[in-house]
């Protein structure tokens, strides 16, 4: 009786529901360009088409723009990312939602099946040897060292918190064959999985919810290239390096799935505050140069996001100077060498893109192999 009572409110009551972000969205247009909790940029407005040759485009852009923007949108999308993501446990496209509250780098560049042997891009192995080889030559006959290591994927650490399907079943993977390549060719390079494997016993290595190693991680990394690279007294202790566990909030993959601001973890902060770098050209790719009125070698590390803050902090710490620079998977420019003249170069690519590009090799490095070459004969 009293759902028949209230059934003539029904219907006005749904298309109000419905119709709310249509009324929003005349009332205050959406005009932003970017979506900060989807971590993506939003569909620009569609261009007026020409003639009908350009309909079908239009209409797609018409349909992406509308999905984009309309009123109550971020609203509406936290929501849905709350009960599909926190209380349904389903990732997306992007992220997978593992174990222990876990999440893992799916879309893209498939990083979960490449840290499971299943995806070898076998084909870009042998070439990536040879750019890391001819580096090596160059930079030797400078008397310039070069140290190699790549700071592994999540998964690859931490394998028991993904699906059965996508943890290691023994099968050489791209870390292995470009380890073993570079090998062959004489290059000593840092294999950093053990050296996670076996600190993660003593704490958290990696972030939960970002696709970046946790400040324990970067200590240990540092340390076992500082042991490489033969710098006594650089290493940190971990009790005076990092804090007492504290909760923070967020990260890359949780802005992934819409819920950047929902998720938290706790792990140890590095205690060393951030350092203050200059921007060649204001890019973020081209060198960060941090120098200090201290004594020290220079050194240049090519990497990533992963060494370019709290592993930059560290080094900063015990050089005069420090630069990085992004490898632009092997694509950077050669010259920033000549320019620099670092007295070490830690060439760090992430397991993620330790792959050069298709063709890739950096702008000038065969000129300057030419030209040893030449003064060697």
């Amino acid at each position: 009786m009293l759902l028949r009572r209230y059934r003539r409110l029904f219907a006005p009551l749904t298309a109000l529901f419905l119709l709310a972000p249509l009324l929003v969205g005349f009332a205050e247009p959406d005009t932003a360009t970017t979506s900060a909790d989807e971590a993506r940029t939003l569909a620009a407005a569609p261009a007026l088409p020409r003639g009908w040759r350009d309909l079908p485009a239009a209409l797609r852009q018409t349909d992406a723009y509308l999905r984009d923007h309309f009123g109550m949108r971020r609203l509406l999308i936290h929501a849905n990312a709350l009960i599909v993501r926190l209380l349904l446990r389903s990732g997306n496209d992007t992220v997978l939602m593992g174990r222990n509250d876990w999440f893992f780098l799916l879309g893209g560049d498939t990083m979960l099946a490449q840290s499971a042997g299943l995806l070898v891009h076998a084909e870009l192995v042998e070439p990536t040897a040879d750019v890391i080889a001819t580096m090596q030559r160059v930079l030797a006959a400078r008397g310039v060292p070069l140290l190699v290591a790549a700071p592994p994927n999540s998964a690859t650490i931490y394998p028991e918190e993904v699906p059965k399907w996508a943890r290691y079943h023994g099968a050489p993977t791209e870390y292995d064959l470009l380890y073993a390549a570079l090998s062959a060719r004489g290059v000593s390079a840092v294999d950093l999985r053990p050296v996670l494997q076996t600190e993660k016993l003593h704490g958290q290595v990696f972030m939960k919810h970002d696709t970046h190693w946790s400040p324990r991680g970067a200590v240990a990394g540092f340390n076992a290239m500082v042991e490489a690279a033969g710098l006594p007294g650089w290493t940190y202790a971990s009790a005076d390096a990092l804090t007492p566990p504290i909760t923070v909030t967020g990260g890359d993959l949780a802005r992934l799935l819409g819920i950047g601001a929902d998720v938290t973890e706790q792990f140890q902060w590095l205690r060393i505050p951030p350092s203050t770098a200059r921007l060649v050209d204001n890019d973020p790719y081209l060198p960060n140069v941090v120098k200090r009125d201290a004594p020290g070698p220079t050194i240049l590390v090519i990497g990533d996001s992963f060494t370019r803050w709290w592993f930059k902090d560290l080094i900063a710490t015990r050089t005069g100077q420090v630069v990085w620079m992004h490898h632009q998977r092997c694509g950077f420019d050669w010259k920033w060498i000549d320019d620099l003249h670092p007295d070490q170069v830690w060439f760090m690519t992430t397991e993620r893109l330790m792959l050069c590009a298709p063709g890739a090799r950096p702008v000038g490095l065969d000129k300057a192999a030419a030209a040893l070459t030449s003064a060697a004969r």
